[in-house]
């Protein structure tokens, strides 16, 4: 079983992965819940699609004095010396962050990742879809949709709710 990991989340400011202008990272030790970080970042390209702000809420305004994700990685670094990663569509916040870490010129080699989209759709029956909302719902965990620490919570509690069924090892 899953039992230490780092869940993230990334939302960003337009279709390109080195947009991301949130973060939010949730840690798991012993299938618990023992430390949590928000952050907003500047985005490179800084150029936020209209959309994307309808989805999420941020607006230029809000990061044009954040720092950007270099900046950041001095802070953020360590909590990807984890065993795993863990997203909801894990395809999408791993290509994020690899995206952004070759923007920066950083180097890491990531841990392994997980994807509770993914082993969602293996472990858990009868849903009518996959998504985040839906899985926080059947979990009975509480969801800010788009806002990158409440994602990033979801995921993790999902993983731990997965832990917990016997056909995932």
């Amino acid at each position: 079983m899953l039992q230490n990991f780092t869940a993230i989340d990334f939302e960003t400011a337009n279709r390109y992965p080195t947009s991301a202008c949130s973060i939010g990272i949730v840690v798991v030790q012993d299938g618990e819940i023992t430390e949590e970080f928000s952050h907003l970042i500047k985005p490179e390209p800084f150029y936020f699609n209209k959309k994307f702000i309808e989805i999420h809420g941020i607006t230029p305004t809000m990061v044009e004095d954040a720092p950007s994700f270099y900046d950041l990685w001095s802070v953020i670094g360590r909590y990807f010396d984890a065993e795993a990663l863990v997203a909801h569509n894990a395809g999408f916040d791993i290509s994020v962050l690899k995206a952004c870490l070759e923007r920066a010129d950083l180097y890491v080699r990531l841990p392994e990742s997980f994807c509770t989209y993914r082993l969602s759709r293996k472990l858990v029956k009868g849903l009518p879809n996959y998504k985040l909302n839906t899985l926080c719902d059947h979990f009975g965990i509480a969801l800010n949709h788009h806002e990158a620490l409440s994602d990033a919570r979801g995921a993790a509690k999902i993983m731990i709710e997965l832990s917990k069924l016997s056909l995932f090892s």
